[in-house]
């Protein structure tokens, strides 16, 4: 059974399920009030509980596993992950009481713990050890979901004036997120889809022209993270089309320049071929919220549930499976990634109709949170039996050992 010791090693496994939780708590106000249970429905509770907890708790939970293996240094102590968890409780709670103000100082909170846990950690590294060039958009996402937190707590309080919240809410629930998968489905997508060479790339360099590489990398992503923060203020102007369209250029030319985006997976694995597609949904929810945008809030629900919830349930397995010495059953088909596939292009499908037929706008979201309901909780009935049972420390290192390899094996850059 699983250990507190346990849980400090990998806190996936206790904040992916918990963070299941949260999405069904998030979902489940729309069918709540779809079937009357409930007298009265927050858009903002919705979206601040799926980004704030159900989405940062699967952040959370892969960092907080992820970074001190790739740093060589040591796990989350007592006091990072207590207060990781009591946070994230506090935050869901505050939204229950709909006291917004404290809920978005408990995210802020949560955002510092995880900028000082990654630092810590990467500035007690070995020399030889260089975190990938991506993880340059981490601070950025950090940066973005901070700022957004603190600048929503100003405008809701009246210090700022009201304008302030039309820029700070995109940036807790879009910069935050779309920031961390640039920084780190950045660094992991080529590798977990077969990409030996990237464009105008050689191997065999000298050690100064490798650095000048590097160097030039990290100028080129802090270029890029510059831009796509400009975009929130753009926003917050009133120009939203021009601000998305700016915002999906970034987005979509970073992964095509990592990542090769175009070309479909080389290989075969589904959860492969599920990360790739929900990139592409991303992206294309990203500009399609740039072209037309009345309708943003459908094209946004592309971004979010065709993407960041495809991804976390595709990538998630992939960590709960690696992580139990189960890594080859990746190669097999699943079951949980036929419910998944079903309950996520269900619920995208009933939020479109919900938007194009607003006669029955909130029937349509009940069928909606249904579909999603029905994913999340396949996936968590899938998961609990890997997450509750802790590999002995031999098999803990071998494991993280191959899964290291696998992850920071050499590829060519440009």
């Amino acid at each position: 059974m699983v250990q507190w010791g346990d849980l400090r090693r990998e806190p996936f496994r206790v904040l992916f399920p918990l963070a299941v939780v949260f999405g069904c708590a998030g979902v489940g106000h729309w069918l709540g009030y779809a079937l009357g249970w409930r007298e009265s429905y927050s858009g903002f509770y919705h979206a601040s509980l799926q980004v704030g907890a159900y989405m940062t708790c699967f952040i959370a939970g892969f960092l907080m596993t992820a970074l001190p293996r790739f740093a060589a240094a040591q796990p989350a102590s007592n006091l990072e992950l207590g207060l990781a968890l009591g946070l994230l409780g506090m935050q869901a709670a505050a939204l229950w009481e709909q006291r917004w103000m404290l809920a978005e100082g408990c995210l802020a909170g949560l955002l510092v713990l995880l900028a000082v846990f990654a630092g810590r950690r990467f500035a007690a590294k070995p020399a030889s050890v260089a975190p990938p060039t991506e993880f340059v958009w981490i601070p950025f996402a950090i940066l973005c979901g901070l700022a957004g937190s603190v600048l929503l707590i100003l405008g809701q309080s009246g210090i700022a004036p009201s304008w302030v919240i039309g820029m700070a809410r995109p940036m807790v629930q879009q910069g935050f997120l779309l920031g961390i998968i640039l920084g780190v489905a950045g660094f992991m997508a080529p590798r977990l889809m077969g990409r030996e060479t990237l464009r105008a790339a050689t191997l065999g360099v000298t050690p100064g022209r490798a650095q000048a590489i590097r160097r030039r990398r990290i100028r080129l992503h802090g270029l890029a993270g510059l831009v796509f923060l400009a975009t929130f203020w753009i926003e917050g102007t009133g120009a939203v089309g021009p601000a998305y369209l700016l915002r999906a250029a970034v987005f979509t030319g970073e992964f095509l320049w990592t990542s090769q985006l175009h070309r479909p997976p080389a290989p075969p694995d589904r959860y492969v071929r599920l990360l790739w597609l929900s990139i592409w949904l991303m992206a294309a929810g990203l500009w399609g919220a740039g072209i037309v945008p009345r309708f943003r809030v459908m094209m946004l629900h592309l971004v979010f549930l065709g993407g960041f919830s495809l991804m976390t349930f595709a990538v998630g397995t992939m960590v709960v499976l690696s992580h139990a010495g189960e890594a080859h059953r990746l190669r097999q088909p699943l079951w949980v990634f036929r419910v998944v596939e079903a309950g996520l292009g269900g619920a995208l499908a009933a939020r479109v109709l919900a938007e194009l037929a607003p006669t029955a706008f909130f029937p349509w979201l009940g069928v909606a949170a249904v579909c999603w309901l029905a994913a999340g909780l396949g996936w968590l009935v899938f998961i609990l039996p890997y997450v509750a049972r802790p590999l002995a420390p031999d098999a803990f290192e071998r494991v993280h050992e191959e899964a290291k390899r696998r992850l920071l094996r050499p590829i060519r850059v440009s």
